[in-house]
């Protein structure tokens, strides 16, 4: 009988080992999968999680923590990724049974939600994931762009401080955006392995106003990442005309995000094909802890009169009482009452978490969330 055991890694000599697993079943080698941890500052051995068979490593898989704005708040999201298990071990369920536990730790250290990207949504939805889809927008081609009065420059490290800001800005009036911290940009920006992305910035009166970050490859232009002063659209077509002029003979430019950014309201515009995504996966890890931390925003939404409702979302009931400024959700009691009722699944409260009232047709639950989110998460942070 064959023993195994499910844990943290405990040393240095298991990291590499978890490195050479991930380096034999992903396409990348180990370097790339080193360079993301070994440069992360803030790195913590109980975030890499390992199932041993028998003494050997047999799978592992990697928790990249991370935090966004949502309004006031600051949410805490537990990022999935280097999930792998060597081909003799598969069908066991070892990764599985891992991420059953890393739930439990995301719930014991106070995490929100988690979030991964796959191509085998089947797979996480066993263990609780939920597959909210995604759009982005894609032209073979882009009309003569007018010249603004905008100096687009390649970024240099020069510039950091002014990005910074930029994306500080940007960020805050977003759903979903990595808060990065001077290290993790400084140890993002030090990233050489798997071809980094091209870096533009545009200048207004000498300030950095706009930012493009994009790959190209045969022809294929792939804007990963933009943020930009909300009174400089303009910038963001000057950023544009650049990255086209650059690569010359291109087949297509698509951006890879969607929310109110101007570049999407603008490649709509011009009937971009919409490619819809189905490789993002949110769970939510503690329903009630999580929907008692959105009691702000519930407040907000619904300033007027009392309230007894009954939330029922998936298998879990929550009773949200308000009594004018006073406002919480508790777990029902053998008794209760109320006056209204919401149903909806996991799925339709991510979804209209994430991205507002137009992204579902919940009438009911959108009197919780009626608001309007951009939400963003752009492929350079993706673990």
């Amino acid at each position: 009988m064959d023993t195994i055991d499910i844990r943290t890694i405990h040393n240095h000599e298991e990291l590499e080992q978890a490195y050479n697993i991930w380096e034999s079943v992903f396409p990348e080698d180990k370097q790339f999968f080193k360079e993301r941890i070994e440069l992360d500052q803030e790195y913590d051995t109980n975030t890499t999680w390992i199932a041993k068979v028998n003494g050997k490593i047999a799978a592992s898989v990697q928790i990249f923590p991370y935090y966004f704005y949502y309004g006031n708040m600051i949410l805490k999201v537990g990022g999935i990724g280097n999930v792998a298990t060597l081909p003799d071990y598969r069908g066991r369920g070892l990764t599985q049974t891992i991420l059953k536990r890393q739930l439990e730790w995301m719930d014991n250290n106070d995490f929100d939600l988690s979030h991964l990207s796959t191509g085998i949504n089947a797979f996480y939805e066993k263990v609780g994931w939920h597959t909210i889809p995604n759009h982005s927008y894609m032209l073979n081609n882009v009309p003569e762009l007018p010249t603004f009065k905008y100096e687009v420059d390649e970024f240099v490290q020069s510039d950091l401080a002014e990005v910074k800001v930029l994306y500080e800005k940007f960020c805050k009036n977003s759903v979903g955006m990595y808060i990065r911290s001077s290290k993790y940009w400084e140890s993002q920006l030090q990233r050489k392995y798997n071809n980094p992305p091209y870096f533009l910035v545009a200048r207004s009166h000498k300030k950095i106003v706009a930012y493009f970050r994009y790959f190209a490859n045969n022809g294929n232009i792939m804007i990963v990442e933009s943020c930009y002063d909300q009174n400089h659209e303009d910038a963001l077509l000057s950023l544009l005309k650049e990255t086209l002029i650059r690569n010359k003979g291109y087949k297509s430019v698509r951006i890879n995000f969607e929310g109110n950014h101007f570049l999407t309201q603008y490649f709509k515009k011009l009937n971009a094909e919409t490619v819809v995504g189905t490789d993002n996966m949110w769970k939510i890890i503690n329903m009630r802890r999580f929907m008692r931390k959105l009691k702000s925003i519930f407040l907000d939404n619904i300033p007027y009169g009392n309230i007894d409702l009954l939330i029922q979302c998936g298998l879990t009931d929550m009773l949200l009482y308000k009594r004018g400024s006073i406002i919480d959700i508790k777990k029902p009691t053998e008794s209760f009452s109320y006056h209204e009722q919401i149903k909806c699944s996991e799925t339709e409260l991510i979804t209209l978490f994430l991205n507002g009232s137009e992204s579902i047709n919940n009438n009911n639950l959108k009197n919780l969330f009626p608001k309007e989110n951009s939400y963003y998460f752009w492929s350079t942070d993706f673990f």
